[in-house]
């Protein structure tokens, strides 16, 4: 687009989105900050200052309330985790102050403010610990480390937050004081044995790495999958888990993020291990091993690619015309298993140059189960696939802003819909509010005239993304690695473009030619959904396409052409990997 005289140049943008980024709440981000702890410190000490001048005890009592009920609003909230031991030294403090406000008053009624106070340092170094003794491991022979306290840190945050708020009140008011130190011991008891059984869990976790190396390598495993990412996108590797496993080789999963230590766990047999940092590698690159494979752009991918006499491969984790797709940052690894010439071509149009050995066209294994549509199939189901906004300007790709006005022109058209967002949808409050507005619609419409509309639940859990391709005669979707295996099916599709014309959308994003394509403002949607549910002109420019981006495989083997190119990674002499390479 040519630039006017008037125009202001756009900024550089970002080759790339950031994985797997955590949706930061204001809370979240003040506290990641320091304004809580300091707040909460802040109130804490003028509690304690107003008792010490001698304020009367309703104004400390209010004062230690407030505190108390803040530090439940930050536990309810998730503002940190762990959630225990939130607010310690500003509960420390007012409890302070209530005993100064109580201490003429004999020990009777001053002792459970001690009590409690032991409760809220025990609480604290609870969760330094619990911050310590992430999930270590599951189904390695010869390690058996429980994943978890047995005491949770929300239930131990809870406790905390109650008993802070109960046994200043009982102390400071006039009634029987009983109840206080019910509650006192009650919650000293809760921390003392959460404290107790933390440390315990870490000293399990310390007798385990110790002999971790020793256990790794008797296991033998031939190669690793790697992962960073946050809970919630367990798709990234259960998309090749299945595959790895046909490769009847024993394999580890590296988990770099504790909290999503579960979802892998549940995925797969093999060994899962969290490693957090980089040092917590060394441990684990044993001799064995001949290959790592990386399932997306995560930061704490540099951890790995640095260890020499590894074969380093990037699956990812889909493929598509989006920016993520030609990250420069992927030429750190030996090898890009890509889908099709597509994915080779688009690094090229974009001037990032590779070594001549860095790709390797092994298709889409994920396709294979993907029933390829007759010729003339009449277009009664659609799936409408958005993705979500990225983290940059250049990955905001998501078509949910028109979303619900696609809906409604399928809806009026008879059309049975198929909804299934990209998981992170909620993480962005606006892509949030279109997607319940679709949801509603079909809600709506299902209530008026009895279409089973899929949606929900059904839609995105109980059935994969096959089973929707499958079940639907074609697709409205947007720029993501939906388009390039919906391809395989050779079923009509629409492809929303939410920047530039429809023109500069056609040559930055070539899969569109087998498509028909949606302007970002809906102006030419009618249009397209004419073309999309009726004559479909695209079709065989569509059947040329499926081979550029899918590979020239034949369809009973075509998983084989990944299967042979893993293997082939596994062969051969390899150096011991003693450790990483000097940068």
């Amino acid at each position: 687009m040519t630039q006017t005289p008037d125009e202001e140049p756009e900024a550089p943008r970002a080759a790339f989105a950031i994985e797997g980024a955590v949706e930061q709440t204001p809370a979240r981000i003040a506290w990641g900050l320091g304004a809580g702890d300091l707040g909460l410190g802040a109130l804490g000490l003028v509690t304690l200052l107003l008792a010490a001048l001698g304020a009367p005890p309703v104004v400390v009592l209010v004062l230690d309330v407030v505190l108390a009920v803040l530090v439940a609003l930050a536990v309810r909230a998730q503002v940190a985790q762990p959630v225990a031991g939130l607010g310690g030294v500003g509960r420390l403090l007012g409890l302070t102050g209530a005993l100064v406000a109580v201490l003429g008053s004999g020990p009777a009624r001053w002792l459970p403010l001690v009590l409690l106070a032991a409760a809220v340092v025990g609480e604290v170094g609870y969760s330094r610990l619990v911050r310590v003794a992430v999930p270590f491991s599951s189904h390695l022979p010869g390690i058996d480390v429980r994943p978890s306290s047995r005491l949770r840190p929300t239930w131990v945050g809870w406790a905390g937050a109650v008993a802070a708020f109960l046994v200043p009140l009982l102390v400071l008011l006039p009634v029987p004081i009983a109840a206080a130190w019910v509650v006192a011991v009650l919650a000293l008891l809760l921390a003392a044995a959460a404290l107790v059984d933390a440390a315990l869990w870490v000293l399990e976790r310390r007798r385990a790495e110790r002999r971790l190396t020793a256990t790794l390598t008797a296991y033998a495993p031939r190669f690793a999958l790697h992962w960073d990412a946050q809970p919630g996108t367990g798709y990234q590797i259960g998309r090749w888990i299945p595959y790895l496993d046909r490769l009847g080789e024993r394999y580890v999963v590296f988990v770099r993020n504790p909290r999503s230590f579960a979802e892998a766990e549940a995925m797969t047999n093999q060994p899962v291990l969290v490693r957090r940092g980089a040092r917590e590698m060394d441990p684990v690159m044993v001799n064995t091993l001949r290959c790592v494979f990386y399932v997306n752009n995560a930061l704490r991918n540099v951890h790995v690619v640095r260890y020499a006499g590894v074969r380093h491969v990037q699956l990812n984790h889909g493929d598509s015309d989006k920016a993520t797709s030609y990250n420069p940052v992927f030429r750190m690894f030996d090898r890009n298993f890509v889908a099709g010439q597509a994915a080779v071509d688009r690094f090229s149009a974009h001037g990032i140059s590779t070594a001549p050995d860095f790709f390797e066209i092994v298709g889409r294994p994920q396709v294979e189960d993907v029933a390829v549509a007759a010729p003339g199939t009449p277009v009664r189901t659609v799936l409408y696939a958005p993705t979500w906004a990225g983290m940059h300007a250049d990955s905001a790709y998501s078509s949910l802003p028109i979303g619900p006005a696609i809906v409604r022109g399928l809806i009026a058209r008879g059309c049975t819909v198929i909804y299934r967002p990209h998981p992170y949808t909620n993480r962005n409050p606006h892509l949030r509010t279109a997607s319940e507005q679709v949801t509603a619609l079909l809600v709506e419409d299902r209530a008026r005239n009895g279409t089973e509309h899929v949606h929900g639940v059904r839609a995105e859990q109980e059935w994969s993304i096959v089973d929707c391709f499958n079940a639907a005669d074609a697709l409205v979707s947007d720029v993501s690695s939906v388009v390039p295996d919906f391809l395989y099916s050779e079923k009509p599709f629409a492809v929303a473009a939410m920047s530039g014309t429809v023109e500069e959308f056609f040559a930055e994003m070539p899969v569109a030619r087998g498509g028909y394509v949606v302007a970002a403002d809906g102006s030419n949607l009618d249009g397209v959904l004419d073309d999309l549910l009726g004559p479909d002109p695209q079709r065989a420019e569509r059947h040329r396409l499926k081979t550029y981006y899918l590979g020239d495989f034949p369809a009973e083997t075509y998983a084989d052409a990944f299967l042979d190119a893993a293997r082939a990674e596994l062969g051969g002499p390899r150096a011991v990997a003693t450790g990483p390479t000097t940068p």
